[in-house]
């Protein structure tokens, strides 16, 4: 039997709750015996990918918001087995840097399906992305705009507006976007650069939580949007970005509610123009695709607390913990006869802080017993690094 941790019953978890009102819950993707299996064949830690989950959550997501083109943010996890599965079923990609792009193309993608969201490019990134093809960018400054008609000045260019987003866990207009209130400066900038912006991005923050947060941005830029096209511009895309969020230790809303009501907010605010409409789903559409195998490699008892070390960490796939703010449940392989206590579990590296949890209920564990760490799609594998001579957890599909 497989029980999330801490202790509870995983199928009970969703029984007696129809789909339509059901809070999305970490779930893995495969059985234990299939991950010991892969185990023998691959080693591990092993990130494993189901296509078939990747598939079933871009349609959910794409159904809940009829005619918004889905721009996968690469930046969550370029993992080649992710994007060759999101080309084939025809969606788009948001790049933000040469390497991406390479990434993106090697999985099938054409550069007009491909939008640069980097609001601050170096001049190689600009010029190697322009050179293969890419003619969709984003600015927010004018150092960048008079970058971009220095090098590139036949693109299409969105200007990116900074919102905030009061349910999300990270605020991504800390760091890039115009101020709402100098939307106009910044679009007679770039006319003045001769420039063709043709529309707006913005992002709510990522991990957002409550889908309220999109429809109060949509109606302060819709009053821009009317601002703008009576100084006579002409505007024909939006942009909503990212922010849509996914299940770890805690739940999180359904795909279908979460982007149906951002669909109703669409409708009421813009739903009177022929524009196109793109959002730019990272998290949400690769996090519960992925599965982690971790295997215990060491056991201690340190001032009277078991501890559990295991052959991945903070460095490696759980560097979410540090860099996205995320906590992941683990599941372990348990009949009931392994009677569950606290226990501290550590990676692999010689670092002190290198901690995965210290507050997940576990059974006493034995060398070589696996841990299912669900929730491992975005940002895990991407921002893992190869400290302490360790290599990183290799990616299979499976599923």
């Amino acid at each position: 039997m497989i029980a999330p941790l801490p202790l509870r019953s995983f199928e009970n978890e969703v029984r007696d709750f129809p789909a339509e009102a059901r809070q999305r819950v970490a779930q893995v993707n495969l059985t234990f015996e299939q991950a010991q299996q892969l185990t023998d064949e691959h080693g591990s830690p092993l990130l494993v990918v189901s296509k078939s989950k990747l598939i079933d959550t871009y349609w959910a997501m794409k159904n809940s918001m009829p005619g918004v083109d889905l721009y996968y943010a690469a930046k969550a996890n370029p993992d080649r087995h992710i994007l060759s599965t999101l080309c084939a079923e025809n969606a788009y990609v948001d790049v933000c840097s040469a390497g991406e792009m390479h990434a993106a193309l090697v999985a099938g993608f054409t550069p007009d399906r491909m939008l640069h969201t980097h609001p601050c490019k170096t001049d190689s990134n600009l010029l190697e992305c322009y050179e293969a093809g890419v003619r969709w960018f984003v600015y927010d400054n004018p150092i960048e705009a008079a970058k971009i008609a220095r090098l590139t000045p036949d693109v299409n260019l969105l200007l990116r507006i900074a919102t905030t987003g009061a349910s999300s866990k990270i605020n991504l207009s800390a760091k890039f976007g115009t101020p709402i209130e100098e939307t106009l400066e910044m679009l007679a900038v770039a006319k003045s650069m001769n420039l063709n912006v043709r529309g707006f991005s913005f992002h709510v923050g990522s991990q957002c939580l409550n889908p309220e947060d999109y429809c109060g941005v949509l109606r302060n830029i819709r009053q821009v949007w009317e601002d703008a096209r009576s100084a006579g511009y002409r505007l024909e895309v939006l942009d909503i970005g990212g922010g849509f969020p996914a299940p770890y230790r805690d739940d999180a809303p359904t795909i279908e509610s979460f982007g149906g009501a951002i669909w109703t907010g669409l409708q009421e605010t813009f739903g009177d123009l022929d524009i196109r409409l793109i959002a730019e789903p990272g998290r949400g559409l690769c996090t519960e695709c992925v599965t982690l195998i971790t295997k215990v490699i060491g056991k201690s008892t340190r001032w009277g607390m078991p501890w559990v070390y295991v052959d991945d960490g903070l460095y490696g796939s759980f560097s979410g913990k540090m860099f996205d703010h995320t906590d992941f449940p683990l599941f372990v392989q348990n009949d009931g006869s392994r009677e569950v206590g606290p226990c501290v579990v550590a990676g692999p590296t010689c670092d002190s802080s290198d901690i995965v949890c210290r507050d997940q209920m576990l059974p006493e564990m034995e060398l070589g017993d696996l841990i299912l760490v669900p929730s491992m799609g975005a940002y895990a594998g991407a921002s893992a690094s190869p400290f302490n001579g360790l290599p990183v957890a290799r990616s299979i599909s499976f599923g």
